[in-house]
């Protein structure tokens, strides 16, 4: 539950910094621009100037109006332009009757544009009208009139009510500028400019939360010393500071997963949230535990996971294109780094001032000579948004070019001998521990069943393809998820866990060891649906790198 806590609380704090943020520039917006810049009236002439009360002539008696509509409220005779206007009040409406005739009032575009000059006091002329009925930039104002557009500097354009010949309105792009301004301060995007929404209440009972939610992690903090000077260290930091290389990609949060280590002794800490949630059972009960998540303890001792990790220079010796967006690049290594089949190492990569940590898994079972690593390309989703830093500097080196990297890390490997049907599942990227796994399990002298499912969005995407098809003890399923049957495939198409469990359907779920690796959504989708059809969290195994 904590740890659900914590996901939320980050993402509820983006949402809010990012509501904050257009709070300050549109709040900005407005102490600069202030009330008249806004409105939209900077050319406009107050209507009773040009409305008011005249003599005129009107043909249709008071009496005679007000005989017509016993019910009225009230009877008023104004001039609009020269002519005589009645405007008659009733219980639900208002009506307008032209004094001449005793008709229902109508404004014709000569009339509109004549109003809509009287009004206008700037430097402009008319540069065109249109009939409109209402607009969105009058809130309120549905009824058929007139829009007339001013050759201005501010792109004036004033709105006339056709039934009451009332100027409606004046607009232009300040006041355009401003509207937004409105709608990002009041989180108001349907337009209807009004501070009580559906979206800001749910923006305030998402601020309550986070108030909450953040005092009850403060709490847990406090509690935990981890704002105390003096505070202990937990056995991640212990291990970095004394240099020894530990696998993490959340900088202690519990969330990834790879930071393990064995602890002995007779008074282990109990698992928390987090390690529930990381780690099978049998790992539990042989103490395996996250060393981000407990402090450095002289009641037991601590064993690294991973006991061979080095530093090492690779020096690159070929690249290839795999598919359009998946690169090959082999690797020597000057010490002859030996590995186990799934391990990954943890390539440093420059980036302007800082050096960042990417992980990649070997591609291949064990060589001595060379080690081989696919690299998806990460391009860049939009304009203005750069591509993955750490992919595109590996896929841009030259041949002889050297990169820093530490390992190998990992427990993604084969499980211990046994007659179980090996099932591998994975997609785009996760090849590479995959590929290194079915090559380490083919190369025994007594290679056990295994089943590969391998998913992609097209048949160009497929990697390996012809060795996978040229082993004898591996069932080979590519499933494609963008190509369908009328694009001349004739595998199966859909989605990679559901294929995998329509296999799984007829198998015996005790007789079986998964391993998966691919992207996020696909490794969560697995990972669920193993667990929801009964397969033993023990026989699975999963790397997905701490995304």
């Amino acid at each position: 539950m904590m740890r659900f806590m914590q996901w939320l609380h980050r993402w509820v704090s983006l949402i809010l910094v990012v509501q904050v943020v257009l709070w300050l520039i549109s709040g900005f917006f407005f102490a600069l621009t202030g009330h008249q810049g806004m409105s939209g009236h900077q050319y406009m002439v107050p209507q009773k100037t040009f409305t008011e009360l005249r003599k005129v002539a009107a043909k249709v008696d008071f009496e005679e109006i007000k005989q017509w509509f016993p019910n009225a409220h009230s009877v008023e005779l104004v001039s609009v332009a020269g002519v005589g206007q009645y405007q008659v009040t009733l219980p639900d409406d208002v009506i307008y009757i032209d004094a001449n005739t005793g008709d229902y009032w109508s404004t014709d575009e000569a009339l509109a544009t004549r109003l809509a000059l009287l009004s206008y006091s700037g430097p402009g002329s008319v540069e065109s009208v249109e009939r409109v009925t209402g607009s969105n930039e009058v809130n309120g104002w549905t009824d058929p009139g007139f829009r007339i557009n001013m050759a201005d500097d501010l792109n004036t354009r004033i709105y006339v009510d056709m039934a009451s010949a009332q100027v409606v309105e004046h607009r232009n792009t300040p006041w355009t500028i401003a509207d937004w301004a409105f709608r990002l301060h009041f989180m108001d995007y349907s337009g209807g400019r009004s501070f009580n929404h559906l979206l800001i209440w749910s923006a305030g009972l998402l601020a309550l939360w986070f108030s909450l939610s953040g005092l009850i992690l403060l709490g847990r903090n406090l509690i935990n010393g981890d704002f105390n000077p003096g505070r202990k260290k937990t056995w991640l930091e212990q291990f970095q500071q004394q240099g020894h290389p530990v696998a993490s990609s959340c900088g202690g949060g519990g969330t990834c997963g790879l930071c393990k280590v064995t602890l002995k002794g007779d008074n282990l800490p109990e698992p928390n949230d987090s390690e529930t949630a990381l780690l099978n059972r049998d790992e539990l009960n042989a103490g395996v535990r996250l060393s981000c998540q407990h402090k450095v303890s002289t009641a037991y001792s601590v064993e690294l996971a991973d006991k061979a990790v080095s530093d090492t220079r690779l020096t690159l010796v070929n690249k290839r294109q795999l598919t359009p967006s998946i690169v090959e690049l082999t690797f020597t290594s000057p010490g002859n780094l030996t590995y186990h089949a799934g391990q990954f190492m943890q390539f440093r990569i420059p980036h302007l001032n800082e050096v960042l940590i990417r992980h990649y898994s070997m591609a291949t079972r064990p060589d001595l000579n060379k080690l081989v690593f696919n690299v998806r390309q990460m391009t860049s989703p939009q304009e203005g948004v750069p591509p993955g830093v750490g992919s595109n500097y590996l896929c841009h080196l030259e041949v002889g070019a050297n990169v820093d990297a530490t390992g190998p890390f990992g427990d993604f490997q084969l499980t211990e001998q046994n007659n179980n049907t090996q099932v591998f599942i994975g997609g785009g990227a996760g090849i590479a521990p995959l590929r290194s796994l079915i090559q380490a399990e083919q190369a025994k002298q007594q290679p056990r069943h295994s089943v590969f499912f391998y998913g992609a969005r097209n048949e160009d995407e497929l990697c390996y393809r012809d060795e996978f098809e040229a082993y004898d003890g591996v069932a080979y399923t590519p499933v494609l998820s963008e190509t369908t049957k009328a694009d001349g495939w004739s595998g199966k198409t859909g989605f990679i866990h559901e294929a995998a469990l329509a296999w799984l359907a007829n198998e015996n779920l005790n007789a079986v060891d998964v391993y998966v690796c691919g992207p996020p959504p696909m490794l969560k989708a697995t990972l669920k649906a193993l667990t929801d059809i009964g397969i033993n969290r023990s026989r699975i195994r999963f790397d997905d790198f701490g995304i």
